[in-house]
């Protein structure tokens, strides 16, 4: 690992408690890149440099890759990644893990990333086993585990439970910033598919909750802010009656379209969320002559 990478996994931990070189890897590899579709750098990857140059900051980024395609749609790209490994051997030191057999097993390394990434993942208590049943895109859950797999233990100490996996799972991140888990996964279909099963009802079984794209979550939780700021003195409807009912100009320009059409989202709104709605009614337009 040179310099650079050294200074930039330090960084990422804080100057301290950084996980042993031979979790951590570098490379460099030559792709060609479409303008529209982007690269091929995988989610916890740590951008080092392209075409040679040294990548300090995101500020810096978009302005580097501008560089390299300097007005082409296509090109090549030389990338520089520092990634952290997600398999090894388990460790001598711990308990030795009895076989079962249609099952294997499998060491993850889950790192404390909390600061780029959520952890994002959502286990369930299964027949004395704690399932992955979901995790969110793009989340340290997301490129750590697989659904279905069975949690066993956490740096060697075997878990049963949803609690005792979140008092163990801190415990560890908070001594080393990453921790060793075991897993078992179903190697024969018909496991597979009972597993699925389990899977399923659980989900339909647990409660409910809608997910928002993240674009939209962060607008949906500032309208609640905003919210919370009048609950002392709650919105007034200003609706006036029967008087929209009559036909008129202005009535005719405040009406809804029958269709609302979904128009101008910016790009940067990966959401199907945002609609375009007719102009909000105002005291003034309210006012206006029948």
């Amino acid at each position: 690992m040179d310099a650079f990478a050294k200074t930039r996994l330090e960084a990422i931990f804080n100057g301290k408690k950084v996980p042993p070189a031979d979790l951590v890897e570098t490379f460099d590899y030559i792709v060609t890149v479409k303008k529209e579709e982007g690269g091929q750098v995988k989610v916890g990857d740590v951008l080092l440099c392209l075409n040679g140059t040294q990548v300090t900051g995101q500020d810096k980024v978009a302005k580097l890759i501008q560089t390299i395609f300097n007005g082409q749609l296509t090109t090549k790209m030389t990338v520089k990644v520092m990634r952290f490994k997600r398999h090894i051997s388990r460790p001598a030191t711990f308990p030795p893990i009895s076989k079962r057999e249609g099952f294997t097993t499998d060491t993850l390394v889950l790192y404390n990333l909390k600061g780029y990434l959520h952890l994002g993942l959502d286990i369930k208590e299964l027949e004395g086993k704690l399932i992955v049943c979901d995790f969110t895109e793009n989340s340290l859950a997301d490129i750590t585990f697989s659904l279905g797999e069975a949690i066993l233990d956490i740096d060697g100490e075997k878990i049963t439970t949803c609690t005792s996996f979140n008092d163990r799972l801190r415990k560890s991140l908070e001594i080393r910033n990453f921790c060793l888990i075991t897993v078992e996964i179903p190697s024969t279909d018909p496991l597979k598919n009972l597993l699925r099963n389990q899977i399923t009802k659980a989900t339909k079984d647990g409660p409910k909750s809608n997910k928002l794209p993240q674009d939209a979550a962060t607008y949906a939780t500032e309208g609640i802010t905003v919210f919370k700021t009048c609950s002392n003195n709650p919105l007034k409807s200003i609706w006036l009656g029967d008087k929209h009912n009559k036909t008129s100009e202005s009535a005719n320009r405040l009406k809804m379209d029958e269709k609302v059409k979904e128009t101008d989202v910016p790009t940067g709104w990966n959401s199907r969320l945002f609609v375009r709605l007719p102009p909000m009614k105002t005291v003034e337009s309210e006012a206006l002559p029948q």
